[in-house]
């Protein structure tokens, strides 16, 4: 053969190449947004996580996969997790998802006030788990300061603990590391603060949070969780029973839209019109302005509280004003 035509042969084999090449970088299928599930494994080499890419239908080949790694000397760098992969990304596409470790997440709000069971139910729509996977962790123990003072008596080890707010959650993770996300947070937000805070109170920091839950529960306004606050310290430092129906819906198997006298009733430490001081744990999670207000009461003689159509409260420091008040809303309303 002759020279012009080995360099013409060379020239076409580049260029064969070079399309080849371009060919095995692009979408396995440029329009197929699927979202494909895939799990790497700790410890897996690079040849396995290709097979498994090539297997699911997320790159064309495994040896261009491999190459590139080797070239750009990244081999040992991609990270293990729960990623969600689409036939419609690029080999260099997926190799940066699985360099950055931007593994599959989730969003999930926990509102103010909701239980762990509520958010147990909330998670369980959010993940592989069930409501019961859930509840199995939250009733066990976590090396946590805040929960080393929790009661036997007390339903779940987290209550109150799971702080509201919004989270964005790798897939992969199990309840215990979901719930220690959740931990972590209260923890920076709070925990330091009540230490602070409560170094020369008669209450500790669980017990600032089991009356933060309370009043989370029984305040409908921002501006009288103080004075709700107020009337349970009150209470507390007098002896009296709290008899508060935020304790008792607790413990009942659904919530109810008006306490009955066969409620008050129920045979449990969170019975507040039965057992004194306060309940054995938290009722719920508590927002930022119930846990202030149970640092900050107001500083009212207030004894007695109950609830206007409106959600507001009518106070009083007396059971003879309190009765009184009562009357005379019924009268109005006759």
């Amino acid at each position: 053969m002759k020279k012009a035509g080995k360099i013409f042969l060379l020239i076409i084999i580049i260029i064969t190449g070079i399309l080849r090449l371009g060919y095995l970088m692009e979408p396995v299928a440029r329009n197929n947004n699927q979202l494909i599930d895939l799990r790497i494994k700790s410890g897996s080499t690079s040849s396995q996580i290709g097979e498994k890419l090539y297997n699911y239908g997320l790159i064309k080949s495994k040896f261009l996969f491999n190459l590139l790694l080797m070239i750009k000397g990244i081999d040992d760098k991609l990270q293990a997790g729960f990623y969600q992969l689409k036939p419609s990304y690029n080999l260099k596409e997926v190799i940066a998802i699985l360099v950055e470790g931007r593994v599959a997440t989730f969003k999930v709000t926990i509102p103010e006030g909701y239980t762990v069971e509520e958010i147990a139910e909330r998670l369980a729509t959010k993940t592989p788990y069930s409501m019961e996977d859930f509840l199995k962790i939250a009733g066990s123990d976590f090396a946590k300061p805040y929960l080393l003072a929790k009661n036997s008596g007390q339903k779940y080890a987290v209550e109150g603990f799971l702080y509201p707010d919004t989270y964005i959650i790798p897939k992969d993770y199990t309840p215990d590391r979901i719930f220690k996300v959740i931990l972590d947070e209260f923890e920076e937000k709070w925990w330091e603060r009540l230490k602070l805070e409560t170094e020369d109170s008669e209450y500790s920091p669980y017990e600032i949070m089991t009356i933060a839950s309370l009043i989370e529960k029984e305040a409908k306004l921002e501006e009288e969780k103080p004075l709700i606050a107020a009337v349970i310290y009150n209470r507390l430092e007098k002896g009296m029973l709290l008899q508060l129906d935020a304790s008792i819906q607790y413990v009942l198997p659904e919530r109810k839209e008006r306490i009955l006298y066969r409620d008050l009733e129920v045979d449990s430490l969170y019975n507040t019109y039965r057992f004194p001081g306060l309940p054995p744990g938290p009722v719920c999670s508590p927002g930022d302005s119930s846990i202030e207000a149970a640092l900050n009461p107001a500083d009212v003689d207030y004894l007695f509280y109950f609830a206007l159509p409106d959600g507001s409260h009518k106070f009083s420091k007396t059971y003879r004003e309190h009765l009184l008040l009562q009357r005379e809303l019924r009268s109005n309303n006759e």
